[in-house]
C-alpha cells in the first residue's frame, strides 16, 4: 500500500488541466471544492447530446480529495450538495464575465446538476459555458492538478489561477522566464476573488459593462449592498493576502510576493512579484505528511501485533515515518532473544536505529523480554470507524 500511495502522488503531480483564461479571470464566487471538483473533473469530461459539459468523478477521486480512506462518501456529497447541511455547496459556483465586444454582462451558474450513484459523482455544467470549458484551443493556461489540490483556500486557490495565468501571458510576451510584475486594483482584486460580487445591484453591473469601470464607485456601491468584509486594507491583508501568499509559496509551483500601491494614505492596488519555482527544488520537497494514510498503512504492517492504540504510539515516537517503522518491526520479527513488551521493544528500536547494521544492537539481558503471546484478532471495520473518529 505504502508503493501505491507513493505512485499516486507521483502520477497527481504529473498532471495538468486546461482552463480557459475568460473563466480564470471572471468575477463571481465559488467555493474551494467546487475548484477542486473541476479540476479533477476535468480528466473525465465529455459533451452530451444538450452540449452540456458532463464530468465524472470516481471513488477513489473522491476518498483523496475528501481523505477518507473507508467509510461511506455519501455524507461528504450530501453536504457538497445541500445547502441546508453546510450552506456554501458546489451550486454557488457563479461568474459575471464581461462581453466587451457587445457591451454586456453575462452571469453564469457553472455547476447546474449533480447525481452521486454507485461512489460515482457526476456534475453537469452549464451549456453556456461549454466552448470555455473543452476543446480550447488557445487563451487557457495549463494548471497543475497537485497545486490545485493542495490549496484549502478558496483565495489561494482563486490567487493560483490568475497570478498563473497572467505570469504566462508575460513569460510569452518577454520570453525570458524572468520574475513578472502584475498589478491589480484592489476593488478589481475583491471582485475576481469573490469577495465584492454585483450583489443585485443594476448600478454595479452597469458599471462593471463599461471598458474601464470607477471602482472606486464599485465599491461604495457594494457597501451600500452591505459588502462591508475586509474593507479595511489591513484586515484584508491579513485575512486573505498574507495567508495566500504564504500558503501559494509552501504548496505550489510559483513564488508570490506583493506590496502595496498607495494613493495618500489610502490604498488602492496591489502590486503582485511573481517567479516559478526550480523545478528540481520542487520536487526535492518534502510533501506534507498525511497522518491518517500513514496509519491506515501501519494497521496493515503491525495489527497481528499490536493494538491500534500502540500504533499510533509507535507512529508518534517515529514521526509518522513508515520506513523507520517498517525497518524496526523488521528487526524486531527476526530477533533471536525473547521478547516480553513488544510496544516498549520497538519504540526503543526506532529511537536508537538498531535495525541499522551499524547500531548497537539491542541486549537481551537489558530488559527482560519473553516471547509474544498469542496474536490477536481484530474487528478491522471497527479499527477503521475508531480511526476516523479520532
Amino acid at each position: 500500500m505504502k508503493d501505491n500511495n507513493k505512485r499516486d502522488q507521483l502520477a497527481i503531480s504529473r498532471k495538468t488541466y486546461q482552463k480557459s483564461n475568460e473563466l480564470i479571470n471572471a468575477m463571481g464566487k465559488g467555493t474551494a471544492l467546487s475548484q477542486k471538483l473541476f479540476a479533477i473533473g476535468m480528466q473525465h469530461m465529455k459533451v452530451d447530446e444538450t452540449n452540456n459539459v458532463v464530468a465524472t468523478i470516481y471513488g477513489t477521486e473522491l476518498r483523496k480529495m475528501f481523505k477518507s480512506n473507508s467509510g461511506s462518501l455519501y455524507e461528504h456529497i450530501e453536504a457538497l450538495c445541500d445547502r441546508q447541511i453546510k450552506g456554501a455547496t458546489i451550486f454557488d459556483w457563479n461568474l459575471l464575465m464581461k462581453d466587451k465586444e457587445n457591451g454586456k454582462i453575462e452571469a453564469h451558474q457553472v455547476v447546474t446538476d449533480a447525481s452521486f450513484k454507485d461512489g460515482v459523482l457526476t456534475l453537469r455544467y452549464n451549456n453556456s459555458l461549454t466552448d470555455k470549458i473543452v476543446n480550447l484551443k488557445k487563451d487557457y493556461t495549463v494548471l497543475s492538478l497537485s497545486d490545485t489540490l493542495s490549496l484549502k483556500s478558496v483565495y489561494s486557490l482563486r490567487l493560483y489561477e490568475m497570478l498563473k495565468s497572467a505570469y504566462d501571458y508575460q513569460n510569452a510576451i518577454r520570453k525570458d522566464n524572468a520574475e513578472q510584475v502584475l498589478e491589480y486594483n484592489i476593488t478589481e482584486l475583491k471582485l475576481e476573488l469573490g469577495i465584492i460580487n454585483s450583489g443585485g445591484s443594476k448600478e454595479i453591473k452597469s458599471e462593471l459593462e463599461k471598458p474601464n469601470p470607477d471602482y472606486d464607485r464599485i465599491d461604495e456601491l457594494a457597501e451600500k449592498t452591505g459588502q462591508t468584509k475586509y474593507k479595511e486594507y489591513k484586515v484584508f491583508n491579513r485575512s486573505v493576502l498574507s495567508k495566500a501568499k504564504e500558503e501559494l509559496n509552501k504548496k505550489t509551483s510559483i513564488n508570490v510576493e506583493y506590496e502595496p500601491i498607495k494613493c495618500g494614505r489610502k490604498t488602492t492596488d496591489i502590486r503582485f512579484f511573481v517567479s516559478k519555482k526550480d523545478i528540481a527544488a520542487v520536487n526535492d520537497a518534502v510533501p506534507n505528511i498525511n497522518k491518517e494514510e500513514v496509519l491506515d498503512n501501519l494497521i496493515d504492517l503491525l495489527h497481528d501485533d499490536f493494538k491500534l492504540r500502540e500504533i499510533r504510539e509507535i507512529a508518534e515516537v517515529a514521526e509518522y515515518n513508515e520506513d523507520k517503522i517498517s525497518k524496526a518491526y523488521k528487526y524486531m520479527k527476526g530477533y533471536n532473544n525473547q521478547i516480553d513488551v513488544p510496544i516498549a521493544f520497538i519504540k526503543e528500536c526506532i529511537k536508537n536505529e538498531y535495525y541499522l547494521s551499524k547500531a548497537k544492537p539491542m541486549k537481551p539481558g537489558a530488559n527482560k523480554f519473553t516471547n509474544f503471546k498469542q496474536q490477536n484478532t481484530y474487528d478491522f471495520e471497527a479499527l477503521e470507524k475508531e480511526l476516523l473518529d479520532n
